[in-house]
């Protein structure tokens, strides 16, 4: 039943039953540590800095550059300074997303 948005006919809003074996809390913490750990390390292979653009391209360009290859979880453009160049931040939502994107674009 874990997971089930519905109990005997009964909705949940906005809630899914969460089941799982019974753990001592020292076991617990160990656990979420290594989901925070894996979860840190799934978004590092998301995120994709990004250089060498057209300084009159503006985020909704780079949006639709980078949409073509998977859903964008966010997108952060960094605006020139004092004789600095335009770079940016995107982040898929999956890392093969993010690998094609960075396979199909470098360069």
């Amino acid at each position: 039943m874990n997971g089930a948005s519905e109990v005997n006919g009964v909705k949940l809003v906005d809630k899914k039953l969460y089941v799982k074996e019974a753990l001592k809390k020292r076991d617990r913490e160990a656990e979420r540590l290594r989901e925070t750990i894996k979860y840190k390390s799934s978004k590092k292979r998301c995120n994709l800095y990004v250089k060498g653009f057209p300084e009159d391209m503006n985020e909704q360009g780079l949006r639709d550059l980078f949409a073509a290859f998977g859903e964008i979880e966010s997108l952060k453009l960094h605006p020139a300074g004092e004789g600095k160049k335009l770079y940016a931040f995107v982040c898929f939502k999956k890392p093969d997303e993010a690998s094609t994107a960075k396979e199909k674009l470098h360069n």
